[in-house]
């Protein structure tokens, strides 16, 4: 993630009403320029992604996620986007989490892995939030023999611990190379 900067500039304002009266004012304006992570829910935990990764999101569609046969249990199947099959991974299981139940609220994220698209069922979108570098903390000392691959660090937001995905390594490079040609035959078929 990169170096956030904040700025704030004042700006003076002046609006005229229906009775053409003036009224004057200053706005206090602030941009930021750093990382940006849309945070959601799995199961009570919060995680969070990477905003640039993120491609868009979209309510879990019902019926609509075709199964694949011969998958890893956390892919759930394929969806057809516009004309575009996407794998779908559900990071309850992935994360063996309890079982998701599907409703409403339930979105996909679609985010990009060297090149391929590929979806993400969580339970529910929370935020985007600008995250400043020094913020974030690393997990090594805290995920000692076990698999932590995909945890890009801890940050905590408004009191809040979330935990950060690095969706490049969600899926070894066997499982993706899998997923890449399940993806192909089903484009073929």
């Amino acid at each position: 993630m990169s170096e956030s900067k904040e700025t704030t500039w004042t700006q003076h304002m002046s609006v005229i009403d229906a009775a053409d009266e003036i009224d004057e004012f200053e706005l206090d304006f602030t941009t930021r320029s750093g990382p940006q992570v849309i945070t959601f829910m799995l199961g009570d935990e919060k995680y969070g992604v990477d905003i640039l990764r993120a491609r868009e999101l979209i309510t879990y569609p019902v019926g609509a996620v075709t199964p694949v046969p011969g998958m890893p249990a956390f892919i759930v199947g394929v969806i057809n986007l516009r004309g575009v099959v996407i794998p779908v991974m559900d990071l309850r299981i992935r994360f063996q989490l309890a079982d998701a139940v599907y409703d409403r609220y339930t979105v996909i994220i679609i985010v990009e892995v060297e090149g391929k698209q590929v979806g993400l069922i969580i339970d529910s979108v929370s935020d985007v939030v600008h995250l400043e570098e020094e913020q974030v903390q690393s997990v090594e000392h805290l995920t000692a023999g076990i698999d932590s691959d995909y945890i890009a660090g801890v940050v905590n937001v408004k009191d809040t611990m979330v935990i950060l995905l690095d969706v490049d390594h969600l899926l070894s490079a066997r499982e993706l190379e899998a997923l890449s040609e399940t993806v192909s035959d089903e484009d073929n078929s």
